[in-house]
């Protein structure tokens, strides 16, 4: 199984991969002047054994080095494993020579032998040295054994202190090698501190919606943190690493003149930037991004690099759009609302006999206007459940059975809400003063369906068992109200019976003035039953 490499490793890898040429010819080269300098005092035949089998093993070794084109091993272990068996197995032509012919050959030989010995130990140990156990597995083999000839089985005085000196040198590399090893364990946890602590900043990165960048003004290249093609909606390879240029050109149109002018204008004495712009990704998503730049000079004043940090704030964008709606739609209500209530002063001031009347009936007004107000901000201004709307202004002059409202559960649209309310607050206050809410006795019947043909929805007020109703000399606001409002404000119409045995209205609303939510096949009826029953001559048919 492949694993992934870490940049040490990677490092470590690159280095045997690239002494491995120079190597191998500095073995061939000493095989060839070792088989030279011993011809004569070696038998031909083991000598030619020798320096084919010391051959043959360099040789496969830069073929597969060239092979493979130099490329670095991606399974880190594997490689060390196979480096070190390749140690071994060129370390055996050298400790097989000393073994076998130390002691038996001349003087001068010996000293070529042992001076090609030392030499080869010292490169290869130093060569190896990027994978220690390679390069321990490697000196061990061709000193260790000459050393044990000479200490145990050549008695003279000079191959003692010659194994001596082979063990001394063999421990001064061990140890070597054992400190390149701690060096190397401790470049390995930093390596993996530092990957951990680049995978805590990406994910950091990506968890805030931010990339890092930085450019070369020379090269003229981009690089960008991993995270890039997330927010840049672009694939990842393009993300990462690209030209200035193609990232120009999916700034939007509208903002790259200002863009492009934030970056020109950089200087030693105003080396940062930042500019929100919009981006158009390669699938066509348009995002809102913010990018905070620092430019780096030298001493000289030449641009030398661009490095920031590019924010998504798409979210932001349409929560400011939103905002923004909220507070143009809050002033359009606020001066409606206010046009509102000066109109509704008015009219209750001309038809109020005293300053008591006009404050009684004008405060009713405005609690009736507060009350579907307050309706619609508990909804957030999605609309009012007209069942709910009929009830809140019923239940301050309603006593229990004395009112039955029915109808299917429907959601007022939020500009119907205030006319209705007026409306249904004005025909409360006339039954309350004239009809029959002013008489113990006296029931009113709330009803309204929708009429799928002629898509409207019909609200009926009928009043029943209250004082013969005489129609008024001369309509007052209240009335006006109850006519003009809902045809006005909403396209309805409004049919209003003064019939001497209760005061009957029938509202036609079009489906405008429901919320937009609304499907009547999924209309639920809501009622309340337990009044009694409205009389058959009202023209609304029982629930």
């Amino acid at each position: 199984m492949q694993t992934t490499l870490s940049q040490f490793q990677r490092h470590q890898l690159e280095v045997i991969a690239r002494v491995t040429p120079h190597s191998m010819a500095a073995h061939l080269l000493n095989t060839t002047v070792m088989a030279i300098a011993v011809a004569g005092s070696v038998p031909v035949a083991q000598l030619i054994c020798w320096c084919v089998y010391s051959y043959t093993i360099a040789l496969l070794i830069l073929y597969r080095h060239v092979r493979s084109g130099g490329r670095v091993p991606r399974n880190f272990p594997r490689a060390a494993r196979r480096a070190t068996l390749y140690a071994i197995l060129l370390s055996l032509p050298w400790s097989v020579m000393a073994v076998a012919y130390l002691g038996s050959l001349p003087h001068d030989k010996e000293l070529i032998l042992v001076a090609l010995v030392v030499g080869m130990v010292a490169s290869g140990t130093i060569l190896l040295s990027a994978l220690p156990f390679a390069a321990f597995a490697y000196m061990s083999v061709v000193l260790v054994p000459g050393a044990i000839k000479c200490l145990v089985f050549l008695n003279q005085t000079g191959y003692v202190l010659l194994g001596v000196l082979a063990v001394s040198y063999w421990w001064f590399l061990a140890a070597l090698i054992a400190k390149i090893t701690r060096e190397i364990a401790e470049r390995k946890q930093a390596d993996i501190a530092l990957k951990d602590s680049e995978v805590r900043l990406q994910e950091a990165l990506t968890a805030g919606q931010v990339l890092a960048f930085t450019w070369d003004p020379g090269a003229c290249l981009s690089q960008r943190s991993a995270n890039a093609s997330q927010i840049l909606c672009m694939e990842p390879e393009a993300a990462t690493r690209g030209q200035r240029q193609d990232f120009l050109a999916c700034v939007h149109p509208k903002d790259r003149g200002c863009f492009l002018a934030k970056i020109k204008g950089l200087s030693p004495d105003n080396p940062a930037y930042s500019v929100s712009f919009r981006f158009i990704g390669t699938d066509g998503r348009e995002v809102w991004l913010e990018e905070t730049g620092k430019a780096e000079f030298d001493a000289h004043g030449r641009y030398l690099r661009l490095k920031g940090l590019t924010r998504d704030i798409t979210e932001r964008k349409r929560a400011e759009e939103r905002q923004r709606m909220l507070v143009c739609e809050l002033d359009h209500r606020v001066k409606n609302v206010l046009a509102s209530v000066s109109t509704v002063a008015q009219r209750t001031r001309e038809s109020s006999g005293s300053m008591d009347e006009f404050l009684r009936v004008f405060d009713g007004r405005i609690k009736s206007m507060a009350n579907a107000h307050a309706l619609l901000s508990r909804s957030h201004w999605r609309g009012v459940s007209l069942a709910e709307l009929v009830r809140s202004e019923l239940e301050p002059c309603m006593s229990e059975g004395s009112g039955c409202v029915d109808g299917p559960d429907l959601l007022l649209a939020a500009d119907a809400t205030q006319p209705i309310a007026i409306v249904l607050h004005e025909l409360v206050t006339n039954a309350s003063k004239y009809g029959a809410l002013s008489t113990p006795h006296g029931r009113i019947a709330v009803r309204w369906e929708w009429c799928e043909p002629q898509q409207r929805l019909v609200l009926k007020w009928i009043e029943a068992d209250g004082p013969p109703v005489v129609a008024p000399n001369q309509p007052g606001y209240g009335t006006d109200a109850i006519r003009n409002l809902v045809p006005y404000e909403l396209g309805g119409t409004v049919e209003l019976s003064f019939s001497a045995d209760g005061l009957r209205c029938t509202i036609e609303l079009p489906s405008e003035c429901l919320d937009r939510t609304f499907r009547p096949s999924s209309v639920i009826n809501v009622s309340e039953t337990d009044s009694p029953r409205v009389p058959a001559s009202s023209g609304v048919s029982s629930a």
